[in-house]
C-alpha cells in the first residue's frame, strides 16, 4: 500500500519573527557558510567562462574533444557494465537458491572499503609488465612470457566497473526486496515465461533505482582521478591535474574544469530526480517472493561469476598487498629508508590522515547546522543547493577552485593544513547537510517548544532536547565524511603543505615509482582504518526495506 510522504513540521513565521535578531543571525550565518562553500567553485566557473576566446578555441581543437570523447566513452561503458553486473548479482543473491548467498551478500559490497586507486595499483602490480603474474609464469615455465597489458581503456573500464557496481547492486537488492510478488504471479498466470516476466515485469519496476544507480556510477567515473591516472587513460581530471601540478597553468585548467562541471551538473540533476523516484516502493502483499531454483550448471556458473567479482575486487587487492608487505619484511630494500616506511613514519602519516579527516568531518557538521536548521524548521531551502556545489565533483577540481580563491584573497592559507581541511569540507559537505537535515526532521517541534516553555534557553533546549535526538544521524554523517576524507587523493596531492604527507599520498608516490613493497604498509593501514565502513553498509543489508527508506 502507498504511504504518504511525511514532511517535517515547520515553524510558521510572522513579520515580527522574521525581523528578530535570532532569525536574522541564523539567516546571515547560513548565507555566509553557503557562500563560502560555493565561492571556490563559482570563481572557477567565472574564470573559465571569461577566459579568452582564443584559449577556448585552441583547447577545443587540441584538448577538449579528445578529453570529452575519452570521458564520455569511459563513463558510458562503466555505467553499462555496472548496471548489468549489479542487477545480475542482486538477482542471484535475492531471488535464487545460490549456495552461500548470505555470506556473498555483504562481501559483494565490501569492495567499497578499498579505495578504487588501491585496486588499480595492486592490479597493475599483478598484471602489469614484470608484475607478479608474469614473473610467476616465467619461473614456472622457464621462459619469457608476455602478459596482455592492463593499461588503457579496458583496464580503466574493468577497475572502475568493479569499483562502482556496488552502487547498482545495493539499490537493486533493496528494490527486489520491495517488489510485489502478485505482479509476477499475474504475468505467470497469463502464460508468460520466466525470462519474459523478468524483462516485461521485474526490470521495469527496478528502472528508477537502476537509473539512479547508473547515474551514480557515471558521476563517480567523471570524478575519478586515481584509477585513470594509474592506468594511463587521460580524462578531464587527469588533464586538470597535469595543468596544475606540472605546468601550474590555471587558465586552461579553469576552462577544462568548466566543461567537467557542466557534465557533472547535468548528471547530478538527473540523479536527484531519479533517486527521488527510486526510493519508494510499494508492496501490497506480505507473501515472500518466489525463489528461482538454479540448475546444476547454472549454479556453478553463478558461483563462478560471484567468485570472479570477489577475486578481482577484494581477494586480489588484499592478497597482493599482503604479499608485497611480507616481501618487504623478508627482503628489505635499502631504498626503503628513502620512502619513509618505518613504523614511526607510518604512524606519522596515519596521524596526519586521522587529524585532517576528523577535523574536516567535525567542521563540516558544525557549518551544516545553520543551513540545515533553517531548511527543516522554516522550510527555507534556497541555500541548500548552493551549499552542495561541491557534491560529487572531483577532488582535483575542488583543489583548483580553492587554490584560485586562496591565491587571490588569502595567500597566507595557501599550501597549509587548513586549506586541505577546507577542501575536504567542500568535497563532502553534502553528506553533512543531508545527515543534519535527516536528524532534525525527526525531532518534533513541540518538544523544543515544551522545553522552551519550561524556561530553558535556546542553548539549553539544543543541548538537552535537540542534540540527543539528532546525535545518531550526526554520528553516521561524521563517520561517512571521515572515511571519505581519509582516502581522498587528488586534493591532498595538490594542497598538502610540505612535510604533511598522508597515507594515500605515501602509497601513491611509492607505487608510482614501482616500489610496491614500500606502498604495501600504508595501503594495508589505510584499509584497516577504513574497515568501519562495513558497519555503515550493513545498514542497507537488512532483510526488509521499509517504504520511504
Amino acid at each position: 500500500m502507498a504511504l504518504n510522504h511525511i514532511r517535517a513540521p515547520r515553524v510558521r513565521l510572522r513579520w515580527g519573527e522574521l525581523l528578530s535578531p535570532r532569525r536574522a543571525l541564523l539567516a546571515l550565518s547560513a548565507l555566509a557558510i553557503a557562500a563560502a562553500i560555493a565561492l571556490p567553485l563559482l570563481l572557477t566557473l567565472w574564470r573559465g567562462i571569461t577566459a579568452e576566446f582564443s584559449l577556448w578555441a585552441t583547447l577545443w581543437q587540441v584538448r577538449l574533444l579528445p578529453l570529452l570523447g575519452n570521458s564520455l566513452a569511459l563513463a558510458g561503458a562503466v555505467t553499462l557494465g555496472s548496471l548489468v553486473l549489479g542487477v545480475l548479482l542482486a538477482w542471484l543473491i535475492e531471488r535464487t537458491d545460490l549456495p552461500g548467498r548470505r555470506i556473498f551478500g555483504p562481501l559483494l559490497v565490501a569492495t567499497l572499503v578499498i579505495p578504487c586507486y588501491l585496486i588499480a595499483i595492486w592490479h597493475i602490480s599483478f598484471w602489469g609488465p614484470r608484475g607478479l603474474l608474469e614473473r610467476s609464469l616465467e619461473t614456472l615455465l622457464g621462459a619469457s612470457v608476455s602478459v596482455p597489458t592492463i593499461y588503457g581503456f579496458l583496464g580503466a573500464w574493468l577497475i572502475l566497473m568493479i569499483a562502482t557496481y556496488p552502487y547498482v547492486y545495493t539499490l537493486a537488492r533493496a528494490a527486489l526486496r520491495s517488489l510485489d510478488p502478485q505482479m509476477e504471479e499475474a504475468a505467470r498466470s497469463l502464460g508468460a515465461r520466466k525470462l519474459k516476466i523478468f524483462f516485461k515485469v521485474t526490470l521495469p519496476l527496478l528502472a528508477p533505482a537502476l537509473a539512479a544507480g547508473g547515474l551514480l556510477s557515471a558521476v563517480y567515473v567523471l570524478a575519478d582521478y586515481g584509477v585513470v591516472a594509474a592506468l594511463r587513460y587521460e580524462t578531464f581530471t587527469v588533464a586538470i591535474y597535469k595543468q596544475l601540478a606540472g605546468r601550474y597553468d590555471q587558465a586552461p585548467a579553469a576552462v577544462l574544469s568548466t566543461v567537467l562541471i557542466a557534465l557533472t551538473v547535468v548528471l547530478l540533476v538527473l540523479q536527484q530526480r531519479l533517486w527521488g523516484r527510486g526510493r519508494h516502493y510499494y508492496r501490497a502483499s506480505q507473501k515472500p517472493l518466489p525463489v528461482v531454483r538454479l540448475s546444476f550448471w547454472s549454479r556453478w556458473a553463478a558461483l563462478g561469476l560471484v567468485g570472479l567479482v570477489l577475486f578481482l575486487g577484494l581477494i586480489l587487492p588484499v592478497g597482493v598487498s599482503l604479499y608485497w608487505w611480507l616481501e618487504g619484511m623478508v627482503r628489505p630494500n635499502p631504498t626503503a629508508v628513502l620512502w619513509g616506511t618505518s613504523l614511526g613514519d607510518l604512524w606519522r602519516y596515519a596521524g596526519n590522515s586521522l587529524f585532517s579527516a576528523a577535523t574536516a568531518a567535525t567542521l563540516a557538521l558544525v557549518l551544516a547546522w545553520p543551513i540545515a536548521y533553517r531548511a527543516v524548521r522554516y522550510d527555507q531551502h534556497s541555500l541548500t543547493r548552493l551549499a552542495q556545489a561541491g557534491q560529487a565533483l572531483p577532488g582535483v577540481l575542488i583543489a583548483l577552485a580553492l587554490a584560485l580563491v586562496l591565491h587571490r584573497f588569502v595567500p597566507s592559507l595557501y599550501f597549509t593544513v587548513w586549506a586541505l581541511i577546507f577542501a575536504y569540507v567542500i568535497r563532502f559537505f553534502s553528506h553533512a547537510l543531508q545527515a543534519t537535515e535527516a536528524g532534525l526532521a525527526r525531532v518534533p517541534v513541540r518538544l523544543e517548544e515544551a522545553a522552551r516553555s519550561l524556561g530553558h534557553s535556546t542553548v539549553g533546549v539544543w543541548r538537552r532536547v535537540t542534540l540527543p535526538l539528532v546525535a545518531p544521524s550526526l554520528g553516521a554523517g561524521w563517520t561517512l565524511i571521515f572515511l571519505n576524507a581519509l582516502r581522498e587523493l587528488p586534493a591532498t596531492l595538490l594542497l598538502r603543505p610540505p612535510g604533511f604527507d598522508t597515507l594515500p599520498v605515501r602509497l601513491w608516490i611509492a607505487a608510482g615509482e614501482g616500489f610496491y613493497a614500500q606502498a604495501a604498509a600504508p595501503a594495508l593501514l589505510l584499509i584497516l582504518l577504513s574497515l568501519p565502513m562495513l558497519f555503515l553498509l550493513r545498514v542497507g543489508d537488512r532483510p526488509e526495506v521499509r517504504h520511504g527508506d
